[in-house]
């Protein structure tokens, strides 16, 4: 990893958010967008999250750079209809300031049902007190919760699924596996039959080629994400 380029110009103010659509099959169209971190440096040099945010850790900023993805996704879709997405990070979800800065943020923002964070599955099973707590005080604010990399850990799928949550994301691995392991796509269609029993929607990750994208249609998964679709780009890009 290129370290000394992200290091010697490294402040908080050049990561921004970068959006890939999440596709509905059924209708053809993007249904919403989920805002993902980027680096950019002096060079105009992109860094994933992965070369970067041990540095945001290292400084403290893991708070601060969620009330600044927040903040910039928020203004890019204000005079938007498009709904999105952000991610939140295990430490945000034990933060007490996260939902203060949350309610002032859609104080006055139109359309703050728009709105979802992505939790990982990680944090749901590791902090599940703290999960229905933060589900429930999202519901009381309007805005959408989204349970993401589903499948990556053991979680007791129906108490998931009975929280008042949005969607849950299908981590790839799970997809991938689902075509070769019986095993596994029981535990896939088992997901997608409760998820319908309580009105959450199903999406599934990086879907990166037809075969991957067939897959999921014969198990009646509605909305998908990947680079089949879209890479993440600093603007929204009409996709086909």
């Amino acid at each position: 990893m290129p370290i000394k380029e992200i290091t010697e110009s490294f402040t908080l103010e050049r990561i921004v958010p970068f959006f890939q659509p999440i596709m509905d099959l059924h209708a053809g169209s993007v249904w919403r967008y989920e805002c993902l971190a980027r680096l950019i440096n002096e060079q105009e040099h992109t860094f994933l999250p992965s070369q970067f945010l041990s540095l945001v850790e290292r400084n403290n900023w893991v708070y601060a750079l969620t009330e600044t993805m927040m903040l910039q996704s928020a203004q890019y879709f204000r005079h938007n209809t498009m709904r999105w997405n952000i991610n939140l990070d295990t430490q945000d979800l034990l933060n007490p300031n996260l939902m203060p800065f949350i309610r002032d943020l859609i104080a006055e923002y139109p359309h703050s049902e728009r709105i979802s964070v992505e939790l990982t599955a990680h944090a749901a099973l590791k902090h599940e007190r703290e999960l229905t707590q933060f589900v429930s005080l999202c519901q009381d604010c309007g805005i959408g919760v989204f349970i993401d990399n589903l499948g990556a850990s053991s979680v007791n799928i129906g108490r998931l699924l009975r929280l008042p949550i949005t969607g849950v994301k299908l981590s790839g691995a799970l997809i991938q596996h689902c075509g070769q392991d019986a095993a596994v796509r029981d535990f896939v269609e088992h997901v997608c039959e409760k998820a319908h029993e309580f009105n959450v929607c199903v999406v599934a990750e990086h879907i990166e080629d037809e075969a991957a994208l067939a897959l999921i249609k014969t198990l009646s998964i509605r909305y998908a994400q990947g680079f089949l679709f879209s890479h993440p780009y600093p603007t929204v890009k009409p996709t086909s």
